[in-house]
């Protein structure tokens, strides 16, 4: 015999020895398997998606963010624990925003109610 055919005969045994006959295979590894979530937790997630924590500072981001930047392919989208989140459409636009961000926040940090630290982060969701 080959080696490949005593590969194959050993990965069959394998198979064989950690599956209930009858049952479908799951070709998966365990490692590679997504784990599974419980309902409870999945709310949680869903529910912390849609709490935005409320500033002044966030609503004037908000307000003035078309007259700041009117060529920027960005919308503000959240405050969380002074991270500022920026909301692009691709990760082309992420890329190219990257280099941008220093400018972005000097002007951010020049507005009313500017925190004294906060940074900026960008994040690919759907942008109005």
């Amino acid at each position: 015999m080959d080696a490949r055919r005593i590969r194959e005969r050993k990965a069959q045994n394998r198979l064989d020895s950690n599956c209930i006959p009858g049952l479908p295979v799951d070709g998966d590894p365990r490692e590679l398997r997504t784990p599974i979530s419980a309902f409870g937790g999945v709310v949680q997630e869903v529910l912390a998606e849609l709490t935005v924590e409320r500033s002044p500072f966030f609503e004037t981001v908000r307000a003035q963010w078309k007259s700041l930047f009117p060529d920027l392919p960005a919308a503000p989208g959240r405050l969380e624990g002074g991270k500022l989140f920026l909301y692009v459409r691709t990760s082309g636009r992420l890329f190219a925003l990257r280099p941008k961000l220093t400018q972005i926040k000097r002007v951010l940090a020049q507005l009313p109610g500017a925190p004294k630290k906060f940074t900026l982060h960008l994040e690919i969701r759907a942008v109005k």
